[in-house]
């Protein structure tokens, strides 16, 4: 690594904040470094981390050109932190844990590192026990800070926050809970156990509509159909080998191939749809007809040649399913061909940040269409979830609804009137 340069590097970006190890380009020189208060702990436990970083909205590999250097990072210039929660998983939802993920990591690896090196004898079980323990008490030391002197300002929009700014409608529903011995809610109807799902499904029905289930697999493989030509353009710079194992397969529980194919090392970022965005409009050629328009027939046409082509894509975004394809294939002749068209461009965009979240029902009648999220009693929106409702009232524009099913209470019970048709 290089010397600095005489630049005091006072206006530094930060490459991709999930990164434990940070590293800082400076908008004066260019040069990218390390914050010295990350030195001791990255060449201690991270080393493979000091070289280069990993670009976020690209994903490209970024050198490290004059290692650590001091007052780098906002803490050490006395500047407020900013935040970069991780995101909501099972195991991770609370604020703490998703806010201070890089805290809990350095403490806890820190304090794991130190017990060992104390305890060279220990027992696996004590070993596991010791760990269990630190993991506790550095998650409790944590919420203490927070409590007291907290890094961050966790404050996010609440889930009627977003309903309100996004003008969501919620129709509720009163059904009758059953007991079940697994997850997940179900209810009665017509005296038979079911889903909420099926439970919403069966009432828009019931009102003429049709309905089928959405969620995200079907716009995986809409998308890796009408969009494995432009991903896996063989003419594409950044485009190399990947290998992986046959999702099939793995569904299967089965030994499988080995499938090796083409994709750009920066799929799936904003970056990727910013820098293929020539490209990607030449590919969309491809849905209008010669007169200039774009319609169902034509995009089933595409859709059914592409099917086949499209194998080691929709593999690698486990799109995999014949029932998934199906599905896609069915959302071309339900959704007006402009519809589809914005949703490709919404999901080639920034593809990892939107393929999930999406609405669990779709339903239809004429020429109306409803995306329809069904939720049970206190279940609430999840991040993902949220993130779409915005996407969806700024970008896509498309009618939606959330279903609620409420558990009546003993007074509802009693009212005449308490059922919901």
């Amino acid at each position: 690594m290089g010397q600095p340069k005489d630049c005091p590097h006072d206006d530094v970006v930060c490459v991709n904040q999930h990164e434990f190890i940070r590293k800082y380009r400076c908008i004066d020189c260019g040069e990218v470094m390390m914050c010295s208060c990350d030195e001791d702990f990255g060449r201690r436990f991270l080393s493979h981390q000091l070289i280069e970083g990993c670009e976020l909205e690209t994903q490209a590999r970024v050198p490290v050109t004059i290692g650590f250097q001091s007052n780098i990072c906002r803490g050490c210039r006395g500047l407020p932190l900013e935040p970069a929660p991780a995101a909501a998983i099972p195991g991770r939802t609370s604020k703490v844990k998703r806010f201070y993920w890089r805290e809990l990591f350095f403490w806890e690896k820190e304090a794991v590192a130190d017990w060992d090196a104390l305890h060279p004898d220990a027992t696996d079980q004590e070993i596991r026990t010791a760990h269990a323990r630190i993991e506790h008490e550095v998650l409790d030391a944590i919420k203490r800070q927070h409590a007291t002197a907290p890094l961050y300002d966790t404050t996010e929009p609440s889930q009627a926050d977003i309903l309100d700014r996004c003008q969501v409608a919620v129709e509720s529903f009163y059904p009758e809970y059953a007991a079940s011995p697994e997850k997940g809610a179900v209810v009665l109807l017509d005296g038979k156990t079911v889903s909420v799902e099926a439970f919403v499904a069966d009432h828009f029905e019931k009102a003429g509509w049709s309905v089928m289930e959405l969620e995200s697999r079907p716009l995986h493989a809409l998308f890796g159909v009408m969009m494995w030509m432009v991903i896996q353009d063989p003419s594409d710079p950044l485009n190399r080998m990947v290998s992986f194992g046959s999702r099939t397969a793995f569904e299967a529980r089965v030994s499988g191939e080995i499938i090796w194919t083409h994709l750009p090392e920066d799929f799936g970022t904003s970056g990727y749809g910013r820098r293929r965005k020539d490209a990607i409009e030449e590919h969309f050629d491809f849905f209008f007809r010669p007169d200039g328009e774009a319609d169902a027939a034509h995009m089933l046409w595409l859709f059914d040649y592409w099917r086949f082509h499209s194998e080691d894509l929709r593999q690698y975004l486990w799109a995999h399913r014949d029932a998934d394809i199906d599905r896609a294939r069915r959302l071309i002749e339900i959704l007006p061909a402009e519809t589809i068209l914005s949703i490709l461009r919404y999901l080639v965009e920034d593809y990892w940040g939107r393929f999930v979240g999406w609405p669990d029902l779709l339903a239809w009648r004429v020429d109306d269409r409803l995306l329809i999220e069904v939720k049970s009693s206190s279940d609430r929106l999840s991040g993902d979830q949220m993130r779409w409702i915005v996407d969806n009232f700024e970008i896509l524009h498309l009618p939606f609804l959330i279903a609620k099913l409420h558990r009546p209470s003993r007074q509802r019970k009693r009212s005449p009137d308490s059922d919901h048709s």
